[in-house]
């Protein structure tokens, strides 16, 4: 997605193929401010002309502006999460909004994915003069032919 920022507002970029131009919106605020443009230069200062027109705006009519984000907000999670929280901060060394923070950075970093591995274990015995030999493969670590030939 192509993005643009100014003066703390986020706003994206989308192609009108019908219409030939460039448009979007200010995401991340209740009111809708859009604006468009013919080229990447245009939709840039077309952006930057709707967020001074929107702020102008609340400013001469007392409006006030939906801010993008303070960096604060209030999260409920329960009693025994919250006390494990702190212990872990208390542990690291850290603020619980430390601990907090790094905790949603960590999770935004990995996209927001929780990386499931499901790992296949295989037992092959293989018999060589009245001897077995148990080997384990993995999908990660698979068996060499070297080693089966080895063993044979």
């Amino acid at each position: 997605m192509n993005k643009l920022t100014y003066k703390g507002y986020t706003g994206i970029i989308e192609a009108s193929i019908e219409d030939g131009c460039l448009h979007g919106k200010i995401l991340f605020i209740e009111d809708l401010i859009t604006y468009e443009g013919n080229t990447v230069e245009d939709i840039n200062n077309s952006f930057k002309e709707a967020v001074d027109h929107y702020l102008n705006y609340c400013e001469e009519t007392g409006k006030p502006a939906n801010k993008p984000y303070s960096g604060t907000f209030n999260v409920r999670v329960g009693q025994e999460l919250h006390r494990k929280a702190v212990e872990v901060a208390y542990y690291r060394d850290i603020t619980l909004n430390e601990f907090v923070a790094q905790s949603i950075k960590a999770a935004i970093e990995q996209q927001g994915i929780i990386k499931l591995e499901h790992t296949h274990h295989h037992n092959i015995t293989i018999t060589d003069n009245q001897t077995p030999t148990t080997v384990v493969a993995t999908m990660d670590q698979p068996i060499a032919w070297e080693t089966l030939n080895a063993i044979n």
